[in-house]
């Protein structure tokens, strides 16, 4: 019967809380994306996709913080309207907490990993070919008055656009240390020809500075061709794409694998951690439960940071165990000789 009552507990937390983080990381995700169509045409159907392809790594992260929090925080909601004090008194004893929460947490763990070595790194492939195959098959999308938009090697500022006509061009390309080309032009158009952007400038100087010479050029039309490239499409083989960091020669690799796998067991590990922080006695401890889950996971993500970083199979083999080790010390301490 107390299982039941747990687990409803927990589900009347963890339901409300992912959905909001869920939402809020949503917004966040569509922002991001929205900076994908700065330099490419993107119509609502091709943001849906790409907010699609995002989707698992921002899950990823959401769901072991939330399951675990969500524990935490239903057994000391539970704590502090003294109905734990009723379980102790019948009978239940803090372990029996954390056995309630062994299959959840199992079933949790597996699903991150599921994410993060295979849905993960399949979607983010999905989302750049994506974004190369845009830059290929779609027109360039210039805004008027913004810095920084790029065309192949050139740099072009706009002043005005109107029916796919710009005005008031500047361009700028460095090709080495020994030459740089400046054009401003009244006028110009753009088009695509399977991946050759074509500039067709009207009523305009080009400035041409080279190691021992500079000109000046005035012309009433002039063409300048681009290549953007081919679209460097990736493969979706999961044992190719982790061959790398297994094999040690992509330390990047390594340290991606690692983080994975870490974030995704820390819902198992941190079991000892429901109890520790969730259980308490409300007559003589105030709550700090959202305190104590907060430095838990910013600790615990610290930690897997910094560690794999540095030494990134040391940091598989050594933090799982001490983690594990460290919170049960703890409960033992602090928990069992009292309930």
């Amino acid at each position: 019967m107390y299982k039941k009552y747990f687990l409803w507990a927990f589900s009347q937390i963890f339901f409300p809380f992912f959905i909001v983080l869920f939402f809020v990381s949503s917004v966040i995700l569509l922002i991001t994306i929205a900076g994908s169509s700065y330099a490419i045409k993107l119509s609502f159907v091709d943001l849906t996709y790409l907010f699609v392809y995002s989707l698992p790594n921002t899950v990823f992260f959401i769901i072991p913080i939330t399951f675990f929090a969500s524990c935490t925080l239903a057994i000391s909601r539970l704590s502090y309207d003294y109905e734990m004090l009723v379980f102790f008194s019948l009978g239940v004893r803090p372990l029996e907490v954390i056995r309630v929460f062994v299959p959840l947490t199992l079933i949790v763990s597996l699903t991150s990993l599921v994410f993060s070595l295979g849905a993960v790194p399949v979607s983010k492939r999905a989302f750049d070919n994506f974004i190369e195959r845009k830059k290929v098959d779609v027109d360039i999308n210039l805004k008027a008055g913004e810095f920084g938009q790029k065309i192949g090697d050139w740099l072009v500022y706009v002043g005005g656009v109107q029916d796919r006509t710009y005005r008031d061009l500047v361009l700028f390309s460095i090709r080495g240390m020994a030459f740089e080309n400046f054009i401003s032009a009244q006028e110009g158009k753009i088009t695509n020809e399977g991946g050759v952007f074509a500039l067709n400038l009207y009523r305009g100087k080009s400035y041409i500075a080279q190691q021992e010479e500079f000109k000046k050029v005035i012309f009433q039309e002039a063409r300048i061709k681009t290549r953007v490239g081919e679209a460097p499409l990736s493969g979706y083989d999961l044992m190719e794409y982790w061959k790398d960091g297994l094999s040690g020669e992509s330390h990047s690799k390594q340290r991606k694998f690692v983080k994975a796998i870490l974030i995704a067991i820390f819902p198992l590990v941190s079991l000892f951690l429901i109890p520790l922080i969730g259980v308490a006695n409300p007559r003589y401890h105030k709550n700090f439960s959202a305190f104590y889950i907060l430095s838990s996971v910013v600790l615990y993500f610290v930690i897997t940071q910094v560690m794999a970083d540095a030494a990134p199979f040391v940091a598989l083999a050594l933090i799982p165990i001490l983690w594990f080790v460290g919170c049960y010390f703890l409960y033992r301490w602090k928990i069992k000789p009292i309930y």
